[in-house]
Order: structure tokens, then C-alpha cells, then sequence
């Protein structure tokens, strides 16, 4: 198989044990830059996680593979895109969810309101991801408009608190309100915020 990453040509046999050797390679070239690990691209196929398993499962077919890397910067802008096109689909869907809370919460409802928490764990973690960047001031294009960003985030955070007690008393109509008059409000503030963050070019350096 051949291994492209940045402007290297790697060439290995396909053979599980030199799986390790591959992933140590890519990581040793990558850690001599300034950029960072984005995905792979397997015959083809982006792969995004998983990464060992896939080898594994496909090492006798793998032909080529595409080491993607990208500025930090770059990494930043996914990750702000990947939020606000979040926000755009579960906002209507949080309000799904609080018409059920106000009525009576089957199943199905809990388990969309795990699959939120998870979800807006996953905002608030990317957010620190970006925010303790040395570079934050270099990362994004508006450093007031994220601290404003930031300030929704410790809400969110709040929030999240809050509804952990409410939760325990099993108050459906607190959890209605909170879904329906902080969380989805704040999830809109926050995707205005996130707009005025995003670049019109993307800076990203794609090793393809």
C-alpha cells in the first residue's frame, strides 16, 4: 500500500504487523509541523475515527491512504461549521421535546433528551479545545466575539446543572421550560455568535 501525507510517498506491505509502524510514521511526520491530524481518506473512503479497527479489517485490500492534515486554524473553522450545523437541527428538535416534557415523557423522549446532553457536551468540549489554544487570539477572526461566545458557553453550562437537579425530582414541566425557554434561545444566540466567526476562506492545508 502506499502512504501519502503531506509530500512523502510511504510505501508498506499489507500486513497487520507493520499496522503500528504506519500510525507511528504518520504521527512522527505530523508532530514535525504545525499542522494537525484531520482524517484519512482509505481507497477512497473518508475515515474519520476508528482508525486501527479499519486497518485492521481491510489490511490485505488497502491500496492508497490520504494523510489530511489542516492548520489549527483550519480545525477551528470544522468544528464552529460542525456547531452551527448542530444548532440548525436540533433546535427544532428541542422544542419536539419540550411539547412531550409538558405532556407526559415516553421512552423515546429520554432518549432524545441523552442524545441532547451528549450533544451539547460535545459543544461545550469543543469549545475548550479551541479556547486553550495559546493561538486563540490567532485562531479566531473576532476575539470579542468569542468571549462573547464564551459567556453562552458558561451558561450553557449552567444550565445543564440546573437540569441535573430537576431531573432527580422528575419535574417534566421544569425540563419543558428550560428546553423551551433558555436552551433553544441560547442555542440561537449562540449560532449568531458562531457566524460572525467564520471565515469566508477557509485556511486549511489539505496534505492530499
Amino acid at each position: 500500500m502506499k502512504i501519502y501525507i503531506l509530500d512523502k510517498i510511504l510505501e508498506y506491505c499489507n500486513s497487520e504487523d507493520i499496522i503500528d509502524e504506519i500510525f507511528n510514521k504518520i504521527d512522527s511526520i505530523i508532530n514535525s509541523t504545525n499542522l494537525v491530524f484531520s482524517h484519512l481518506i482509505i481507497d477512497g473512503i473518508d475515515v474519520y475515527d476508528n482508525y486501527y479497527d479499519y486497518f485492521l479489517d481491510n489490511i490485505k485490500n488497502i491500496e492508497e491512504v490520504r494523510v489530511v492534515t489542516k492548520t489549527i486554524k483550519g480545525i477551528s473553522q470544522d468544528i464552529i461549521l460542525s456547531t452551527i450545523d448542530y444548532i440548525d437541527r436540533v433546535v427544532p428538535e428541542i422544542e419536539i421535546l419540550a411539547d412531550e416534557f409538558y405532556k407526559q415523557p415516553l421512552q423515546g423522549s429520554w432518549n432524545k433528551l441523552i442524545q441532547l446532553l451528549e450533544g451539547i457536551k460535545w459543544i461545550i468540549d469543543s469549545f475548550v479545545i479551541i479556547d486553550s489554544n495559546p493561538e486563540l487570539k490567532d485562531i479566531v477572526n473576532s476575539y470579542e466575539e468569542w468571549n462573547l461566545y464564551a459567556k453562552d458557553i458558561h451558561e450553557l453550562g449552567g444550565l445543564i446543572r440546573e437540569f441535573e437537579e430537576i431531573l432527580e425530582n422528575s419535574d417534566f414541566v421544569s425540563t419543558a421550560d428550560i428546553l423551551s425557554y433558555e436552551i433553544a434561545p441560547l442555542f440561537k444566540e449562540m449560532k449568531e455568535k458562531l457566524g460572525k466567526l467564520v471565515l469566508e476562506k477557509v485556511d486549511m492545508n489539505a496534505g492530499r
